[in-house]
């Protein structure tokens, strides 16, 4: 941004930028709070996260069993609500989409859509044993969350637990099996412990010695491009590809009418990572604004908070909103992207200066 600074003797008009004083009075690197600030970040934003929806998504193994036993309207709201919650975390989550998420393809093996109807009703008539192997070799829009979603709530939101035949059974038993696996895979790899990686080391120890991230400022700037990403993505993807073709075919989670909420929760999760905060508060990127530029994270903060405020003025379901209320989706469009923006130029430029 070019500034003119008006200048009449010694008198220099200030507050023009989101420079601060406090630039003068705090080294510009912290490696211990930048430490700190990862370390919490991978403890109890990431590796929290990932764990419960592990357990979730056993839960909703488990439940799935039950239907299967004794086929009940109580049994399938109990899997319809599960699938809400783990939906909830999961989306949360993408604010954070690198590490094994991303290396081992599981985020398109959880969440592709919309749905493919025509193959997956070819599945369905065929003779195919659904076990968690076959599942997991199929496409990726045949698998994960929306086809379970599909089968649980029904086309139209309305599924009663006696429409569920003998074979949509069967292919609920794969899917939520494989969901299971996939959800276990990313707990593993983001615990103390770890699989194939221990991403909390990766992360956590940025610039000791850690293969994935050389320096901090690796890790950090991973933290915000990711952040940015998931704002692309609401606003230009996720809300835009709908209501720009006025086709709500390419709605997510319309089956559920779970769209706004997700929406909500993909920018809550950048929230979280801002914050370094999940169910615990720790050290977060904030904390390393606030310690030299007040004016960026008040910014920041704003446009986190106009961003949420914006999805929740969508009142309608999304598949009807992107014809009746036009206005509104606009709007959140604006304030996502304003957030994405200040992200990807502002804040990335301050780790920049503030990282090494």
């Amino acid at each position: 941004m070019k500034i003119n600074y008006l200048i009449a003797g010694a008198l220099v008009v200030a507050g023009l930028t989101r420079c601060s004083d406090d630039n003068d009075k705090v080294a510009p690197f912290d490696t211990d709070l930048n430490a700190q600030i990862l370390s919490d970040f991978s403890t109890g934003v990431a590796s929290a996260t990932y764990t419960e929806l592990q357990t979730k998504a056993a839960l909703l193994n488990t439940q799935v069993a039950t239907l299967k036993a004794s086929k009940t309207d109580a049994n399938l709201a109990a899997i319809q609500q599960t699938w809400k919650e783990a939906r909830t975390i999961w989306e949360q989550t993408e604010a954070h989409l690198f590490g094994p998420v991303a290396t081992e393809s599981i985020d398109p093996r959880i969440d592709t859509w919309p749905v493919n109807f025509i193959d997956l009703d070819a599945q369905l008539n065929s003779n195919n044993v659904f076990t968690e192997t076959y599942i997991d070799d199929l496409d990726d829009a045949l698998k994960g969350f929306h086809p379970i979603e599909y089968l649980i709530f029904g086309q139209d939101g309305t599924k009663k637990a006696v429409d569920i035949t003998d074979r949509q059974m069967q292919y609920l038993e794969g899917l939520a099996l494989n969901l299971t696996k996939l959800t276990t895979e990313l707990g593993n790899n983001w615990s103390a412990a770890g699989a194939s990686t221990n991403y909390i080391a990766a992360v956590s120890k940025a610039g000791e010695g850690s293969t994935e991230y050389p320096t901090q400022l690796a890790a950090f700037k991973e933290l915000v491009n990711a952040m940015a990403g998931i704002c692309d993505e609401v606003a230009n993807g996720k809300l835009a590809e709908p209501y720009e073709a006025k086709n709500p075919s390419l709605e997510e989670s319309p089956f559920a009418s779970n769209s706004i909420t997700d929406f909500t929760n993909n920018i809550k999760g950048v929230q979280n990572v801002y914050l370094g905060k999940y169910k615990t508060d720790g050290k977060g990127l904030e904390d390393l604004v606030r310690a030299h530029n007040l004016s960026l994270d008040a910014d920041i903060k704003a446009k986190l908070d106009a961003a949420i405020s914006s999805l929740g003025k969508i009142t309608d379901p999304f598949g009807k909103a992107i014809t009746t209320q036009a206005v509104q989706i606009q709007n959140a469009m604006d304030a996502i992207n304003a957030l994405k923006t200040i992200l990807e130029e502002d804040l990335l430029k301050f780790v920049g200066e503030h990282a090494k």
